[in-house]
């Protein structure tokens, strides 16, 4: 069974959410706070957004590498990440699936977080995966422009890592042009400049 709490993070006090009994495809939605992480820490960013009653699950410094969880997994995010209508029955997207965990990332959208150190993401995407939440961006990149809503609910029906931007029904502009790759699969350090091609001496 996996835990409702990263047992990695720091814990605040959330407050109540509500906790419908989802089923389908697991999912992961990631956003930005739009502050420096240089400047902002986690547990900073999970007291503001508890304060204004936008309650997400985790709150994470990828430049420290702290994070900081508000609501266990087993309890949906404040507001809904997104929502749209059917036959006049409106839909609420974060409620959908066995899990939506939703991550706030302590950075600015102009400058995507996967250009620089991700400490701590390893041990964060292991419990997302506890959770069943595969590592694939069915989507595609966010930022990238906002796909037609069909489109849009038929990734969101595979399950999956989601930018905010890519919900069905969201109006968020999302965490900015992410390098998802390396999001999922890369390790936590800076990656290294790629080398300057050596040119031929010639006479």
């Amino acid at each position: 069974m996996p835990e409702a709490w990263m047992p990695e993070a720091e814990r605040i006090d959330g407050g109540r959410a509500h906790s419908p009994p989802g089923t389908g495809a697991p999912r992961a939605v990631w956003t930005v706070t739009g502050t420096d992480p240089a400047v902002r820490s986690a547990r900073a960013e999970a007291g503001l957004l508890v304060s204004a009653g936008r309650t997400v699950h985790l709150v994470w410094n990828p430049l420290t590498g702290d994070t900081v969880q508000i609501l266990p997994a087993t309890r949906r995010a404040s507001p809904s990440p997104g929502s749209t209508h059917h036959y006049g029955l409106h839909v609420d997207h974060g409620d959908e699936g066995r899990v939506c965990l939703v991550v706030a990332v302590v950075a600015h959208r102009s400058a995507p977080f996967t250009r620089g150190p991700m400490r701590g993401r390893a041990a964060l995407l292991a419990w997302l995966g506890s959770w069943g939440v595969p590592r694939t961006w069915p989507a595609g990149t966010p930022g990238a422009g906002a796909a037609p809503p069909p489109e849009r609910e038929r990734a969101w029906a595979r399950g999956g890592h989601f930018g905010h931007d890519q919900v069905p029904g969201s109006a968020d502009p999302g965490p900015g042009r992410l390098d998802t790759a390396r999001l999922l699969a890369g390790d936590d350090r800076v990656p290294s400049p790629r080398p300057e091609p050596e040119h031929p001496v010639t006479d």
